[in-house]
């Protein structure tokens, strides 16, 4: 006798078919490390010291902040593409709300987006050269009133 599938079989075949797709991608992200570093934004006569993770690689670059709940306060992420270049960012499979932070070769922010779109596949332009591109919370950059023209004082800027 052949079985007879239902559309509430074929519902939970996709739904443990998502579940486990998401569960492996989860785990691949999971998979990536990182070093961290401490960095300073030099915002008028104040700086401001944060933690960060360095994703320098291609991989480290692609999976970022993707699937995690949560950032701690007073860290970020840095994305070092080791040269000035013209890009642009998303937030792909990222859940958290973020101001990413353009910076050129000499440290110099040129560009901020304020309290990005989770999970939006919107592309994000730096605008002008980039070297660096710097996640925080939401809400950091109005926080501490870091606007562009702020420096980020790092050992990477130094280095050219």
């Amino acid at each position: 006798m052949k079985r007879k599938y239902s559309d509430f079989d074929w519902f939970i075949y996709f739904a443990w078919l998502a579940v486990s797709i998401l569960g492996l991608e989860r785990a691949q992200a999971e998979e990536i490390a990182f070093e961290t570093s401490e960095i300073w934004v030099e915002s008028g006569s104040s700086q401001y010291h944060f933690f960060v993770e360095i994703a320098e690689t291609r991989s480290q670059r692609q999976h970022g902040l993707m699937f995690r709940p949560d950032l701690p306060q007073n860290t970020g992420m840095l994305f070092d593409f080791g040269e000035e270049t013209q890009l642009s960012m998303w937030m792909k499979n990222t859940f958290i709300p973020l101001d990413m932070l353009f910076v050129n070769e000499q440290g110099t922010i040129h560009r901020i987006v304020e309290n990005t779109t989770p999970l939006s596949l919107k592309t994000i332009p730096g605008g002008a050269p980039t070297m660096v591109v710097i996640e925080f919370n939401a809400g950091v950059t109005q926080r501490f009133g870091i606007r562009p023209g702020d420096r980020i004082i790092h050992g990477i800027f130094n280095a050219n």
